[in-house]
């Protein structure tokens, strides 16, 4: 019978693939939860491990990414392809012997990606809470650390000290939890918010997104995630910061310095602390983007990246326009900062569009503008990686073109799968894709000259980049039109000119609307 069983654990190692000689032993733990994260933080470190990417995960799913040190979205089906890299073992905390690492997974078949598994590693130097170049969180990693970490491999996990390591990982995952759950009641409130300040205040509609992103960034640098009081700061900022700042800020250079001042906020948080952004209501997911901007973030900060570049060139000049540009680039794209590729192209496109609507260009200066402007993205974010910037955007450059081909195609799938994966998020896109159409054929149509009606349009041509590069449509679609309407109807044609208390042009309210109708028309003179 033994030898029956050896024969059989060779057959195994045979077919298993080439896995590499390890400098630490991975070993699955059964039934390893976080109610066992104070005992294992007596033995190393310790985190959190996420199992995969996308909103599913399995057993299967989860060991054959730990093995290749691959992951794959579970919206693309199936595991990373590869052989082996690691060899697994099962066994208890401790039963290695010598260096490993501990780790627990899913058990069973497909089910949500919404758990965090306690992850251990014990060997000379490891201490305290686990450190991810993948996730950067302190205490969060991601299942692709695995076998780097066992092989001794560039981005290994490392650690830091900590006073009280599984209290600080059990605090983090309910943060992560109360994110997750706020994120979608949160977004829906201040959007309706939004739209409401269009109809009965339109200029304080824009104002209302900036105060919503200051409030976003306050939670997440105060560590507030709980649902409720989430949704009281952002409804109340929404509600009496857009109406308050509008009154405050008449003139166009006050405004536009303010929404600059917001992407120059984000920059600042981003540089000095990371996870307080990607922890923030309206950050990441954490369970397939971890650290910088969100797609969510990216789209509700092209409002004052766009209107704030447009409103400091109408008063100071080109200079202003372009340092204001450059300040949201960095913002997103940068690789120490908020490292989104996507945004880079969406960013460049928009502040291309609006540049040449600016200066009055034709139709050609707007196709040589939007191609100079992803150039010029694509050589600052080399300069970036050449500095010593890394992120899933500089590993996207070093495939070269094939690989940013390869890159672009699998954002086009994972949006296409995440559009239809369910009736009703393919409800939702189809309804928000035919509002957004007729919005911008609407401002198209506006007799009123193209340079007036720069930052709406180049809003429009920055969502239509980011519906092709980017992997969330709903997101994309839902903030999108929610901005473009802000947008609209708070920037008025002449001269960038924002009312306190006139109506727009754009989109009067129904009050406005009401007493033009109850006027008497004019008498005919003589």
């Amino acid at each position: 019978m033994a030898r029956t069983a050896a024969l059989a654990l060779a057959f195994l190692a045979l077919t298993a693939g080439p896995a590499q000689a390890t400098t630490f032993a991975v070993v699955v733990v059964p039934g390893f939860t976080l109610a066992d994260l104070d005992r294992a933080a007596g033995l190393g470190a310790v985190g959190l491990l996420n199992p995969g990417a996308g909103p599913e995960t399995s057993a299967a799913l989860a060991e054959a990414s730990l093995v290749r040190g691959e992951v794959r979205n579970s919206l693309r089906g199936g595991a990373p392809g590869g052989p082996p890299l690691v060899a697994l073992e099962t066994g208890q905390l401790g039963s290695a012997g010598g260096p490993a690492l501990y780790v627990g997974l899913p058990e069973g078949g497909l089910q949500p990606n919404d758990r965090r598994y306690p992850i251990l590693v014990v060997g000379p130097g490891y201490e305290g809470l686990l450190t991810s170049e993948s996730t950067r969180i302190p205490g969060l990693v991601s299942i692709a650390d695995v076998a780097s970490t066992a092989l001794d491999r560039d981005g290994a996990l490392g650690s830091e000290p900590a006073d009280d390591a599984a209290g600080e990982l059990l605090a983090l995952d309910e943060r992560i939890d109360e994110n997750n759950d706020a994120r979608l009641p949160a977004t829906i409130l201040v959007c309706a918010l939004v739209l409401l300040l269009a109809l009965v205040q339109p200029a304080a509609a824009v104002p209302g997104l900036a105060a919503a992103l200051a409030a976003n960034l306050a939670l997440g640098l105060a560590g507030v995630s709980g649902l409720w009081t989430v949704l009281a700061v952002l409804g109340l900022a929404t509600a009496l910061g857009g109406p308050l700042l509008a009154r405050l800020l008449r003139a166009p250079l006050a405004l536009g310095f303010t929404l600059t001042a917001v992407v120059g906020a984000y920059l600042l948080a981003l540089g000095l602390d990371g996870p307080s952004v990607a922890l923030s209501p309206f950050g990441p997911t954490q369970n397939s983007r971890y650290y910088g901007l969100s797609n969510l973030l990216e789209t509700l900060l092209l409002v004052p990246a766009l209107a704030g570049a447009a409103l400091l060139h109408l008063s100071l000049g080109w200079a202003a326009f372009a340092v204001a540009a450059l300040l949201a680039f960095v913002t997103v794209a940068g690789n120490r900062f908020g490292a989104d590729g996507g945004g880079a192209v969406v960013l460049a496109t928009g502040l291309a569009v609006l540049a040449v609507l600016l200066a009055g260009g034709s139709r050609r200066a707007l196709a040589v503008a939007v191609a100079a402007g992803l150039a010029l993205a694509l050589g600052l974010v080399v300069i970036d990686a050449a500095t010593g910037g890394s992120s899933h955007v500089t590993r996207a450059l070093e495939g070269g073109p094939a690989g940013l081909a390869g890159d672009l195609a699998e954002r086009v799938e994972l949006s296409w799968q995440r559009a239809t994966s369910a009736w009703g998020a393919a409800l939702a896109v189809a309804a928000l894709l035919a509002v957004f159409i007729a919005l911008a054929v609407r401002t198209l149509r506006r007799p009123v000259p193209l340079g007036e009606r720069a930052v709406p349009l180049a809003l429009a041509a920055a969502l239509v980049a980011s519906l092709v590069v980017n992997d969330s449509p709903v997101d994309v679609l839902l903030v999108g039109v929610t901005c473009y309407v802000a947008v609209e109807a708070g920037m008025l044609p002449t001269r960038w000119r924002v009312f306190s208390s006139s109506p727009s042009p754009f989109w009067p309210s129904w009050r406005q609307a009401a007493a033009a109708r109850r006027r008497p028309p004019p008498s005919p003179r003589p």
